[in-house]
């Protein structure tokens, strides 16, 4: 048997300690802000004028977490020597980063590329910073418990929308329909309608995320974390603890530590979200299993291992072979379309086997997939797994996997010792309060900034507006903090001792729990896209870098009488002292990454993105020539980016339109807009579309008869280009064609229509995405033009 200890970290300097607290509040008042304000996914474009400043805040928020993870290496590498604690993600990191490189070269869209990949890494060198400065017990439980208070604001969002919010939007609606509608870019009495209509009636609560399911699977997680304290807690109070604490009742803070969970088991609830069910009730589970067989588990680890590793490919084979089958997953409406998101997903990645399709790009190469009957387009497979493979290659998918797999692989087979009676250095508290002020004060002060309230004219709604949106949420997170830290300041310098062949708290404690956290979280986004939400993205390596850091501070003790081989005492750590050419080398290359990061990352999209912004303000007034001149500059500040050009041709046909067709030269400006945009994303339909509308009201109906079929061969799926290429085609003459194109579009809102039936059977009325008008246009043509062939 082996001895356990906590490790005692190697002395650190006190401007160092201070320095590392610093960058600590910096991650915290990160994750809070992006738990807090509703970021998009993968840094998308900004194609609506409300999306314009989300690219450069999701950029800047990642430029903090790497420039503290840069800054910090060179504090270290400047430092009397070099010390840096192994965490396990590092291989994994080294295949994902070369993997984003090969698949953003290889991408369509390489703005969106760049973007995506930056959103992916930001929180992996966040996850090794952390691992570095989390190096006591007390800086971990910190980390969770801003999670959990996290949770705890969720929840109280989650509460007041469907205590007021939804009722209040629903009657706002009512009122004016199109002040919703025209900001989402969705027009009146189309299928896109219908879609806005059920999400807002049928009352979902998404706390601060995209959807109901983001705020599930941070739900989960938060639970966990406050789980992870409570029964920290708890184990204070049993007759025979299994670490023996000099103190007396503690039981007011049990009951805190009751209450936040309560609460954060309600916040799950409310979301409704059945992936997190699962994945909570999944977690669970393997809590209880290891509580019962603990012993049992560990001695035959490595058998279980294989067993698990067995089934998880069987049920995947099960579960391939009944999708196959039967064209669905088992159960409701949701599994219908997961599988033919993950159906498409396959012949995606098919077609692309070595690099995918490109981070961010997903979206642009789905529709050449979409099955035609398919209700919605999406952004995202709906399966990490997928995500990942179809956008970064399996060398992205392997290095993925293996920053997740192995630091939980060192969790299962540690050098772990049994201890003897031997005590653990008293710790230094956490100043727990100061780090309350800060991130209150980050919530009070940078959220207004980003977030900006709908402007009011009365004193009596702007107070009510500044309240709900900004000082609430504070207060939340204040209420919360309490409840959850109540007891830090108790047992934190407590003098543990732990008893002869008992596991030490630590690793009786958070290891286990936060392990089958990670695996509930990973459960739950088999069947969704939670996971990359930046809020729950960011949260979740806090809580892998909180597991890394707690198996870390485990390292083996010498028997009695020998001598310790390390001096640090962490197996994982590499200590040097370096040669001053090596730290100016370190120094030059942090302040290139910096230079490289700001030129080709954020400036390039922070110009873009502000000309974008004052186009639509000038739009807004009416000032059409300013709005193209802004559009334009936007499209030189970033010559990847294809949206500007997209906006700007798009805005040259409406002006074309509304002047009743009479100026030629806005067509013939859209149609050099949109070729550009087609130079930048050659995967995109729309701006193909787009095209073959300029030389159709040109009159050049070959030239807009052949970008139709290009538009078409990207989307074949798409009911209205088949329908737009039918009557191109007959404009030109060519009958047969137009019949087979005619015929296309019926099959295909056909079986829109069957599927509509299926997935809403209490609905009476069917709406068609085509359009009744249309539709019945496409079958009279049918028979007319049939007639006359045959004639």
């Amino acid at each position: 048997m082996t001895k356990l200890s906590i490790n005692p970290t190697s002395p650190k300097s006190k401007s160092q300690t201070i320095v590392e607290y610093i960058l600590l509040a910096f991650c915290l008042c990160v994750l809070a802000l992006r738990t807090t304000f509703t970021e998009a996914p993968g840094a998308m474009s900004p194609s609506l004028p409300d999306n314009t400043g989300d690219v450069v805040y999701s950029l800047s928020v990642s430029a903090v977490l790497i420039l503290a993870c840069v800054f910090w290496f060179i504090l270290t590498f400047c430092s009397k020597r070099f010390s840096y604690r192994m965490t396990g993600i590092e291989l994994g990191l080294l295949l994902f980063c070369a993997a984003s490189i090969i698949a953003g070269w290889a991408s369509s869209d390489k703005r969106l590329a760049i973007n995506n990949i930056i959103m992916l890494t930001a929180p992996l060198f966040m996850t090794i910073l952390l691992v570095q400065i989390l190096d006591s017990q007390s800086k971990i439980k910190l980390a969770l418990c801003v999670i959990g208070t996290l949770g705890i604001v969720s929840a109280f969002e989650s509460a007041y929308q469907l205590l007021v919010t939804n009722q209040a939007t629903i009657e706002q609606y009512e009122q004016n329909p199109k002040a919703l509608l025209e900001p989402l870019g969705i027009e009146p009495g189309g299928f896109q309608q219908f879609l806005f209509e059920h999400r807002l009636y049928t009352g979902g609560v998404r706390g601060f995320f995209t959807t109901r399911n983001s705020a599930g699977c941070f739900a989960l997680m938060a639970i966990f974390a406050a789980v992870t304290l409570f029964i920290e807690r708890l184990n204070y109070h049993k007759e025979k603890p299994l670490v023996k604490p000099v103190t007396k009742n503690l039981n007011p803070y049990l009951l805190c530590g009751g209450v936040a969970l309560t609460i954060l088991i309600l916040g799950l609830i409310l979301t409704r979200s059945k992936g997190a069910f699962i994945g909570l009730l999944f977690a669970v589970l393997l809590l209880i299993i290891y509580y019962f067989l603990g012993k049992q588990l560990k001695a035959h680890k490595k058998a279980i291992l294989i067993a698990c590793l067995l089934l998880v490919i069987t049920g995947g084979y099960l579960v391939i072979m009944y999708g196959l089958k039967h064209n669905r997953l088992p159960g409701g409406t949701p599994m219908l379309v997961r599988w033919q998101y993950w159906y498409a997903s396959a012949k995606m990645y098919a077609d692309h086997p070595l690099t995918g399709v490109g981070p961010g790009n997903f979206k642009h190469f789905y529709s050449l997939y979409k099955p035609a009957e398919a209700l919605e387009s999406v952004a995202d497979p709906h399966n990490f797994l997928l995500s990942i493979l179809t956008q970064y290659g399996p060398i992205g998918l392997a290095g993925f996997l293996a920053m997740i797999f192995i630091p939980l692989w060192r969790v299962i087979f540690p050098a772990l010792i049994k201890n003897e009676g031997r005590e653990t250095k008293d710790e230094k508290r956490v100043p727990a309060l100061i780090f309350l002020i800060v991130i209150s004060a980050a919530l009070l002060f940078i959220r207004p900034i980003i977030l900006a309230a709908t402007p009011t004219d009365t004193l009596d709604l702007k107070i009510f507006v500044i309240s709900t949106i900004y000082v609430a949420p504070v207060l939340a997170f204040i209420m919360g903090f309490l409840l959850l830290s109540a007891p830090l300041s108790k047992i934190s310098n407590l003098k543990h001792v732990a008893s002869e062949g008992e596991p030490s708290q630590i690793s009786n404690l958070f290891l286990p729990i936060l392990f089958c956290a990670v695996l509930g979280v990973l459960l739950n986004n088999i069947i969704d896209y939670a996971i990359f939400e930046p809020g729950v993205y960011t949260a979740f390596w806090v809580i892998v870098a909180c597991l890394i850091a707690t198996s870390s501070s485990i390292v083996p003790l010498p028997a009695q009488g020998q001598a310790c081989p390390r001096k640090s005492g962490d197996p994982s750590s590499i200590i040097h002292h370096l040669s001053p050419f090596i730290k100016v080398i370190s120094i030059t290359a942090g302040v290139l990454i910096l230079i490289v990061f700001v030129h080709y990352a954020w400036l390039p999209v922070f110009k873009s993105s502000t000309k974008i912004q004052q186009a639509h303000k000038a739009l807004y007034i009416g000032q059409f020539q300013k709005a193209h001149a802004l559009f334009a500059e936007a499209g030189e500040y970033d010559k990847l980016d294809p949206t500007p050009l997209n906006l700007n041709g798009r805005l040259y046909l409406q002006q074309y339109s509304e002047t009743g067709r009479q100026q030629s030269g806005l067509l013939k400006n859209a149609e050099v807009c949109f070729q550009q945009a087609i130079a930048r994303s050659k995967a995109d339909f729309k701006n193909y579309e787009k095209l073959s509308d300029v030389y159709e009201l040109q009159g050049q109906n070959q030239k807009a008869y052949e970008w139709c079929q290009k538009a078409l061969q990207l989307y074949p799926g798409s009911d209205r280009l088949n329908f737009k290429l039918a009557q191109i085609a007959e404009k030109l003459g060519k009958t047969n064609i137009a019949i087979k194109q005619y015929k296309k579009t019926i099959e295909i809102e056909d079986s829109f229509r069957r599927q509509f039936k299926m997935m809403y059977p209490q609905r009476k009325e069917i709406i068609s995405r085509l359009g009744e008008d249309n539709y019945q246009f496409s079958i009279r043509k049918v028979k007319e033009l049939s007639e006359e062939a045959k004639i």
